[in-house]
């Protein structure tokens, strides 16, 4: 008998509208099988130079240490940590999900001190709060906050919160995984210090690459700090003299993930970094208004909801895997399960990037209509579509 892998692959076509990673468009496909270069190749240096530029018109910054980092998302998050971080420092994490969990236990696998402030989940972060806890804790590093929390679907307001941060005198940490591309982020105007991203959400890239980017201010606490940075790989001070003019070897690039990532963001570029953002606000919208006509209940408090990624409420008696199941064999549609908290009682639906497309959202509710249906939950046929078909017909993308 054949093994199976001396079969040619052929990944089926999913629809992908879980947590991330999302569809990969076929320009952003098509750019990952060009010849490969070698990473100390001129050449290559320009397509370098091409993403570190179009990156900092996404974050909104000059900082000249914005760069993609060879991993995904948790890298760059243990990238922001690693370098920022001492031991004996101490820092403050703002909890409100998953991700801020996660946040905080990589600060302290790098010799922090962690203080946690928690959120109850599907809430967003509260300035008021955070200026009381920061009164409490004088001398802090760092103050890490999750700009779109992945698990639980809430935006938080990072100006303020950044604003509140630094009258403490310690340096704002940000995790824009989720929100980078589908939602303003301003690092320069906002006064953010450390933001980081992945390219597999809403930027609409496969995964594999982490943006990040350091303002001088934060890289001056780099580069003068006493001790070792603990991860050579994740290593400032080193990966800045690859990217800058040095061109100094220290590992080898992902080259192909790099031309994606050139193609994916030369694609938001052509079509407008507002008008992106718009089109995540009215999709999301749609899809909010399609399932409360299905009668699921919307987990992240109003005001403070994610565009490209919503959290709906399980109704009892649904069993989740089920459903899930359903949608992707049946109807070859990806969605997402809780975290945490929110294991067995949410669906995470992801509208990111290439996903969020209207056809996606008519093509979600539709299946959950007949999939809920037969599960003995009392659907009327064509509320959810109708509801959504309104939103978008009516929706002010201004």
């Amino acid at each position: 008998m054949t093994s199976s892998y001396m079969n040619e692959l052929q990944p089926p076509q999913k629809v992908l509208l879980g947590p991330g990673p999302s569809t990969v468009h076929p320009r952003v496909l098509q750019a990952l099988s060009l010849p490969v270069m070698g990473h100390l190749d001129p050449t290559f240096f320009q397509v370098m130079d091409d993403v570190c530029e179009m990156l900092r018109m996404v974050f909104h910054t000059t900082n000249f240490m914005t760069v993609p980092i060879s991993s995904t998302g948790t890298g760059a998050m243990e990238t922001a940590c690693a370098n920022i971080i001492e031991p004996g420092d101490s820092m403050l994490v703002c909890r409100n999900g998953y991700f801020g969990i996660r946040l905080a236990d990589i600060a302290e696998r790098c010799g922090a001190t962690v203080h946690v402030m928690d959120t109850p989940w599907g809430k967003a972060v509260d300035p008021q709060m955070l200026k009381d806890e920061l009164k409490k804790r004088p001398g802090l590093k760092a103050v890490g906050v999750v700009h779109a929390e992945t698990s639980t679907g809430v935006l938080s307001d990072m100006k303020e919160l950044v604003d509140v941060i630094h009258e403490s005198g310690a340096l704002a940490i940000v995790d824009a995984v989720t929100s980078l591309g589908g939602h303003e982020v301003r690092m320069d105007d906002w006064g953010i210090d450390v933001c980081y991203s992945a390219t597999q959400k809403c930027l609409g890239a496969p995964p594999g690459l982490a943006p990040i980017s350091l303002s001088p201010a934060a890289m001056d606490v780099v580069a003068k700090r006493p001790s070792k940075v603990q991860s050579f790989y994740f290593n400032l001070k080193d990966l800045e003299a690859y990217w800058n003019q040095t061109r100094a070897y220290h590992h080898t690039s992902p080259i192909n993930m790099t031309y994606a990532l050139r193609e994916a963001l030369r694609m938001m570029m052509e079509e407008g970094q507002e008008n992106r953002i718009n089109r995540h606000a009215r999709v999301a919208a749609a899809l909010r208004a399609g399932a409360e006509a299905l009668g699921l209940s919307l987990l992240a408090e109003e005001g403070h909801r994610l565009n490209p990624l919503t959290t709906l409420s399980i109704p009892e008696g649904i069993e989740d895997a089920k459903v899930r199941r359903a949608l992707l064999n049946d109807y070859d549609i990806e969605i997402g399960g809780g975290l945490g908290e929110f294991a067995g009682k949410a669906w995470r639906v992801g509208l990111m990037g290439e996903s969020a497309r209207e056809r996606n959202v008519f093509a979600l509710l539709s299946a959950l209509e007949t999939i809920l249906s037969k599960e003995g939950y009392e659907v009327a046929f064509g509320a959810s579509l109708s509801a959504a078909q309104r939103t978008i017909a009516t929706f002010d993308d201004e």
